[in-house]
């Protein structure tokens, strides 16, 4: 039974303003290594399957940059969304894509724009999810130890051991918990049965088929439909102007009976804000994390600096600030209002500025 790799690549990034944009999101940029993060992610999976040709799904906006990024990476599938629907939708007519061309298959379902190290560790992850989904028809979701209380990850509550291979462990899931206040996020950061809900996912495409039919009944029969078109632009066109925005965790996750979490030992981290650039680089002394030419850095304090311009860009005494610098847009924010970052790009739209920017 082969194992292809779904790619998850429409995403806008919005939170990474002023260097995500609708065209060039961040899985189009350098953040984490010295490629873009969706060559990361293809060659990741790649070596997580057997060198399968992966499928990607992505944004009409970003669709061309997507291409570009790939034109060296070898062989892909694409499927261009005509509008974003959340994940549920993109899952369903890739698992009906993947099986029509494939017969039965197991899934490896990342997104584009993660952060994960090192690899060896993520394909042995992998392999072990992969065995237990081909095995037990179960759906498997990548769960990752907490490392601090993050307040704006979802949690998996595991149960009992099922399986161990090596430092490989498998748990059967109690249930899925979202984005929890600072107190619990602390509770779940100190106990061993609660893991981050990384968003990757293993499965069978004929078992994930068979919960959107009981679970998503509407998106199930749209599925088909476009199946029995051939997947066609027209078909693929029609099945987005017609189905529910949905997200994969509300939609199929959280009714499910039969879910398996695999606790993955490597680095990783969903690169969700400016915030990230903290975790995924070095800091100083002072913890000022300042990353790309022609930055000069002194007397900063937890501060995050990060230049993709031509300009020089001199950051002095700075406390709990993120100052990004793009080619045509400077961002100066306070680090704990990081979250709230797209209300503030919401305000800057409505005040008029170019499209361009956005």
């Amino acid at each position: 039974m082969k194992t292809v790799p779904l790619i998850l690549a429409g995403g806008k990034g919005e939170r990474f303003w002023p260097l995500s944009r609708s065209s060039r999101p961040k899985q189009l940029h350098s953040l984490f290594g010295k490629k873009t993060m969706i060559e990361e992610t293809v060659a990741r999976a790649r070596a997580a399957s057997g060198k399968e040709t992966p499928l990607v799904i992505t944004g009409a906006d970003c669709a061309a940059g997507i291409r570009k990024a790939l034109a060296g990476s070898g062989a892909y599938h694409c499927i261009v969304e005509p509008a974003g629907k959340n994940t549920a939708p993109a899952i369903a007519l890739a698992a009906a894509w993947i099986q029509k061309r494939h017969g039965d298959a197991v899934m490896l379902v990342a997104s584009a724009d993660h952060a994960i190290a090192p690899l060896d560790k993520y394909v042995s992850a992998v392999r072990a999810a992969v065995a237990v989904a081909r095995d037990t028809d179960s759906l498997v979701v990548f769960g990752i130890g907490p490392t601090r209380p993050e307040t704006g990850y979802g949690y998996i509550h595991v149960g009992k051991q099922i399986s161990r291979t090596e430092d490989i462990r498998c748990f059967a899931v109690k249930r899925f918990v979202e984005k929890p206040t600072l107190a619990r996020a602390r509770m779940y950061a100190s106990s061993r049965t609660y893991l981050w809900n990384s968003g990757m996912f293993v499965w069978k495409t004929s078992v994930i088929l068979e919960e959107f039919k009981r679970s998503m009944p509407a998106l199930y029969r749209l599925t088909l439909r476009a199946t029995r078109d051939g997947f066609t632009k027209r078909a693929i066109d029609s099945f987005y102007s017609a189905c529910e925005s949905q997200s994969i965790d509300y939609g199929i996750m959280e009714n499910a009976a039969r879910i398996v979490a695999v606790r993955g030992t490597f680095f990783w981290d969903d690169i969700g804000s400016w915030e990230a650039m903290s975790r995924i680089h070095t800091a100083n002394k002072r913890g000022t994390v300042a990353y790309g030419e022609g930055v000069f850095e002194s007397d900063c304090e937890k501060a995050i600096v990060y230049n993709a311009s031509q300009s020089a860009v001199a950051a002095i005494g700075l406390k709990d600030t993120a100052i990004v610098v793009t080619p045509d847009a400077v961002l100066a924010i306070a680090r704990p209002l990081l979250p709230h970052i797209k209300k503030y790009l919401s305000m800057i739209k409505e005040r008029g500025f170019p499209q361009t920017l956005f």
